[in-house]
């Protein structure tokens, strides 16, 4: 078998033209970085035009595409209810591959309940059998993730979990939480919740506001999460723990954890939901179940904020938050449908439409917060070797047009607001 040559890609966070010569399986070759970013599979790395090809090489000609790493998801669920798990573990890992996502941190479910050693034994097998992409199985903190007694952590760890998450559910047991925090920092593992205080949030379906008025929707207050995130940092500092919110959606939830990162708290991150970046309150319209999300959708001033904190590094991960639901599910009563979107088969697509395309985020930015922060916080170490885990390469092609049909959609389900659209991209990967 012979070595792959890719010639002509341009390396998309400088425009640098490049020649490439990938590994094949079994090659002995040292690290390659660009710009601080490890290279994998990578043997040879020169300006196009100069690498020598040997005759009868397999080539693949890259031109007016853009090389980049492949992205890593730090949130997503992958059980659509109702259906078989490994059809839904088969049909992600295709969905994930097409959005330009290698891997990904996958949210505990109620088919996928990650809080014993034999369903995380499973889950593996499953996904080594039927998945093109990687799933990382995150621990529950609490057993059935029902915010009572927490799971048995040092089992867990054994199995390689280093994320622990409820998901959805936010206990109101904080002094349980802050005991599991305590005890789950003896073992390095980091907490994942999103900022909450369900006393707050029970029955409320949206943001306050026009919308919600107009709608005769309750609305979920914001102080909720920021109070819910204050609460964590606060736990989490006392503890020593770990600690990663999950899907900030408001401005002053940014300026907490900014104030905490500044203020010296190292073990702190944090990832915004694209949606949260994309779109408001407004955009629900009449009553549209596909922008009912959780946290739910806010300002316009909320998601620039959110912007200006994925730009600053106060929020380390730009994640998809893919939440399956079936049409009749979302096609419910406002009130009744589940939250949630789906967005792993057009991730990256819609990351460049939508905010590298129109200049609100540069490509380095976009792979800081898709790739290298999420790699680092979920696996930042191979457990085997001891070295710093890399994402694969792909190649992507700006200039193609897709239009957003259920014929692409390889998660399974339609429930995305860019049913019908039109984004521009598509993905190659692997590229070897």
């Amino acid at each position: 078998m012979t070595n792959t040559y890719i010639t002509n890609a341009t390396w998309a966070l400088t425009g640098q033209k490049l020649d490439l010569r990938m590994g094949q399986s079994g090659d002995e070759s040292t690290s390659i970085f660009l710009d601080d970013i490890p290279l994998y599979g990578v043997n040879g790395v020169t300006d196009a035009g100069e690498m020598k090809i040997p005759e009868g090489a397999r080539v693949i000609d890259a031109t007016g595409k853009l090389l980049l790493p492949a992205l890593f998801d730090m949130h997503a669920k992958i059980e659509i209810p109702g259906c078989s798990k490994r059809e839904s573990i088969y049909r992600t890992g295709q969905a994930a591959i097409q959005g330009g996502v290698w891997g990904m941190l996958v949210m505990p479910t109620k088919g996928f309940c990650f809080d014993n050693a034999s369903t995380l034994d499973s889950f593996a097998d499953a996904v080594t059998q039927r998945s093109a992409a990687t799933m990382v199985p995150a621990g529950c903190i609490t057993e059935g993730m029902e915010g009572n007694q927490q799971t048995p952590y040092n089992t867990l760890a054994a199995r390689g979990v280093s994320i622990l998450s409820d998901a959805e559910n936010v206990t109101e047991n904080i002094l349980m939480l802050h005991r599991a925090m305590k005890y789950a920092a003896e073992l390095g593992l980091t907490f994942a919740i999103r900022g909450d205080v369900p006393a707050l949030t029970r029955n409320t379906f949206m943001h306050p506001g026009t919308t919600s008025y107009k709608l005769g929707l309750h609305g979920t207050p914001a102080c909720a999460e920021e109070i819910g995130i204050e609460t964590l940092i606060r736990l989490a500092q006392d503890a020593g723990a770990k600690l990663h919110i999950q899907t900030v959606s408001t401005a002053e939830g940014v300026a907490i954890i900014r104030r905490a990162k500044q203020a010296g708290m190292k073990n702190l991150t944090a990832e915004v939901a694209l949606h949260h970046l994309l779109y408001t309150h407004e955009s629900v319209g009449d009553y549209d179940t596909n922008f009912k999300t959780l946290p739910p959708l806010r300002e316009q001033s909320d998601c620039d904020a959110l912007l200006d904190g994925v730009k600053d590094g106060t929020i380390d991960c730009i994640v998809t938050d893919h939440t399956p639901c079936l049409p009749f599910a979302k096609k419910q009563d406002f009130v009744s449908a589940p939250q949630g979107m789906v967005a792993l088969d057009t991730f990256l697509p819609a990351i460049y439409t939508q905010l590298v395309k129109p200049g609100k985020l540069k490509w380095a930015e976009v792979v800081q917060a898709c790739c290298v922060r999420p790699t680092e916080i979920v696996m930042p170490y191979d457990q085997e070797e001891g070295t710093p885990m890399i994402a694969p390469l792909m190649l992507f092609d700006p200039t193609t047009e897709v239009a957003v049909s259920e014929s692409i959609m390889n998660c399974g389900t339609l429930n995305t607001p860019l049913l019908g659209s039109t984004i521009n991209g598509s993905v190659t990967l692997p590229i070897y």
